[in-house]
């Protein structure tokens, strides 16, 4: 698969670069600006589908082995492609690059010279938000795995979507909000591209959905600190009443209390200090 991915990267590079040079004399750099794109889509899908590039790391392979049970006895099937399930961090970033990376090739070859433009804000905050929150979730895994947590990420993948949007209960709400939100902006980001007559402008964002975007991905990093968080065990119940029954208090040691035992014959130097308990009974 390795032999595969280095084998096409190239192929598809030379075409954008040489092969495609042809169509440039119609269309200008169009073309060229397609392939590239296409290139950077392609190699971006192949990574993802075929490698760990957008998936959680396996800090436990006991619990990974042990959920890959559980699912094969309720299933009565035989996972055949034991994968880790899909990270939302790390599928927000390379979302954001292969986007805005995509756009700066397009403008650029298409528009005019990017390199003249001023720098752009919008690009620089989606970047970096995506940045800050792929790096909040390593140091979270991290520091999960110094504690020896169970995480709900030890776990076989159970498809794209059911990865990203869910935790250990399932679909979680500030896990949808970030990837709505995260959508939105997108989604808004590509259309202003498309929508670019001459030069190349990288888009604006509202300062309302960067703040909206930027709000999802604290939310979901908040809430994504307690994922995994270990479970308080409740007080057992008395069958018979239904009671809570208080443990049992730690026994107290005897008071002692400390006795000289002068040697007989001997000096205040030779005396023996020893501790013996005292019991309170009589």
């Amino acid at each position: 698969m390795k032999r595969f991915l280095i084998v096409f990267a190239a192929v598809a590079l030379a075409a954008a670069l040489s092969g495609c040079e042809h169509g440039k004399v119609s269309e200008g750099h169009d073309i060229q600006a397609y392939c590239v794109i296409g290139v950077i889509v392609v190699l971006s899908f192949l990574l993802s589908r075929y490698t760990n590039m957008l998936r959680d790391e396996i800090t436990d392979c006991d619990q990974f082995d042990e959920e890959v049970s559980k699912v094969q006895r309720r299933t009565k099937t035989k996972i055949q492609n034991k994968k880790s399930p899909f990270s939302l961090a790390k599928t927000q970033f390379a979302a954001w690059t292969v986007i805005i990376a995509s756009s700066y090739i397009y403008l650029s070859l298409t528009k005019g010279d990017c390199a003249d433009g001023a720098i752009n804000k919008t690009a620089l905050v989606l970047m970096g938000i995506g940045t800050g929150i792929l790096t909040a979730a390593a140091i979270i895994d991290k520091r999960e795995e110094l504690d020896n947590r169970p995480r709900h990420q030890n776990r076989p993948s159970k498809g794209f979507f059911s990865d990203i949007l869910s935790d250990h209960n399932g679909v979680s709400i500030h896990r949808f909000q970030n990837f709505v939100w995260t959508s939105i902006a997108m989604i808004v980001y590509i259309m202003k591209v498309a929508h670019v007559q001459s030069g190349c402008v990288m888009p604006e964002l509202s300062d309302t959905l960067l703040a909206l975007t930027g709000i999802s991905g604290v939310t979901f990093l908040t809430m994504r600190a307690s994922e995994n968080k270990p479970t308080v065990e409740s007080a057992p119940e008395d069958p018979a009443t239904g009671n809570v029954v208080a443990p049992a208090p730690a026994p107290v040691s005897a008071p002692v209390e400390a006795v000289s035992i002068t040697v007989p014959g001997g000096n205040a130097a030779e005396a023996i200090s020893t501790t013996v308990p005292v019991s309170n009974n009589p």
